[in-house]
C-alpha cells in the first residue's frame, strides 16, 4: 500500500520512525535477526542502524559496518559503541558503500528501512550491486497493505509489502531468492487492531505499553505460531536473496 504523497511533508529518519520502547525490546530484536544469523559472515553491512541495538547482535558474526542516512543515529551509535564502524550513507546513491567498504559486502542486513524509501526499487538494486558474488541481502519490512494504519503514517512508511510485491521488486536483479515469507503473526493481529484506533504519536503510553507487553509476554507465543503462518500472514516480511 502506498501512502498519499500529501500525507508526508518531509522524510522521517532515525528516532522519528520508531517508538522509544522498541529501542529496549531486546528479545524482539534477537528474534527479528534470527532468520538471518546463519548467513552472517565476513564483511557485514547493517543498512539503517536506527536505535543501534542490532550492532551487538551482529558484530560477533563478522566485520560489522553500520550505515544510516540520519546523522543523529550515527552520532548516538558511535557514542554508545566507540569500537564500532558507523558512517552516514544514502542507499539511493549507486556508490553508497564506496567510502565504507570498497571491496563490497558478504552480507547486507536491512530491518524496517525499505518502507521509508519512495523509490525502493532503485535502493534494492543498489544494495544488490553492493554485494560480492554469493553475498546475501537480508531484508525485514512491514507486511500486508491491509494492515496500514496511523502508526505507519506516523513512522513515515510509504507502504507495506506482500510476498508478490517484494518478489516483483526483485525481478530482473541478479539474485536467487532463497527465502520469502511472512513473520510474526500475533504482531500482525495487533497491527490490525490498531487500524481501528486513532493514534497521534508513536511514543504514546498506549503504544509503548503494547510493545512492552508483547516483549514480555506475547513474543514466545507468536514465535511458536510463526512457522504455521509464514505463507499467508504476519506483521513483517522476511527476504533472503543471494547475489549471483
Amino acid at each position: 500500500m502506498t501512502k498519499n504523497a500529501d500525507s508526508q511533508s518531509e522524510l522521517k529518519t532515525g528516532e522519528d520512525t520508531y517508538s522509544s520502547s522498541i529501542a529496549t525490546a531486546y528479545r524482539y530484536a534477537d528474534w527479528t535477526l534470527a532468520p538471518f544469523k546463519s548467513y552472517l559472515h565476513g564483511d557485514i553491512v547493517e543498512v539503517g542502524i536506527g536505535h543501534g541495538n542490532y550492532y551487538k547482535l551482529i558484530c560477533p558474526y563478522g566485520n560489522y559496518h553500520g550505515i544510516d542516512i540520519d546523522e543523529r543515529a550515527i552520532r548516538d551509535a558511535q557514542r554508545r559503541f566507540p569500537e564500532g564502524r558507523f558512517m552516514r550513507a544514502d542507499i539511493c546513491t549507486p556508490d553508497f558503500l564506496e567510502n565504507v567498504l570498497p571491496g563490497k559486502a558478504d552480507a547486507i542486513v536491512t530491518i524496517n528501512v525499505m518502507e521509508h524509501i519512495q523509490n525502493d526499487v532503485i535502493a534494492l538494486g543498489n544494495l544488490v550491486d553492493a554485494l560480492k558474488p554469493g553475498g546475501r541481502l537480508m531484508v525485514n519490512v512491514p507486511a500486508m497493505g491491509c494492515l496500514y494504519n496511523d502508526l505507519d503514517r506516523l513512522a513515515g512508511h510509504y507502504r507495506r509489502y506482500s510476498l508478490d510485491d517484494f518478489r516483483e521488486k526483485l525481478a530482473g536483479l541478479p539474485v536467487h531468492l532463497e527465502k520469502l515469507c511472512y513473520f510474526n503473526p500475533i504482531g500482525g493481529l495487533g497491527w490490525w487492531v490498531n487500524r481501528f484506533r486513532r493514534h497521534d504519536s508513536l511514543n504514546s503510553i498506549a503504544i509503548n505499553g503494547q510493545i512492552e507487553i508483547f516483549e514480555k509476554y506475547v513474543l514466545p507465543l507468536s514465535r511458536a505460531l510463526d512457522p504455521l503462518t509464514r505463507s499467508f500472514f504476519g506483521q513483517s516480511l522476511v527476504c533472503i536473496a543471494r547475489r549471483l
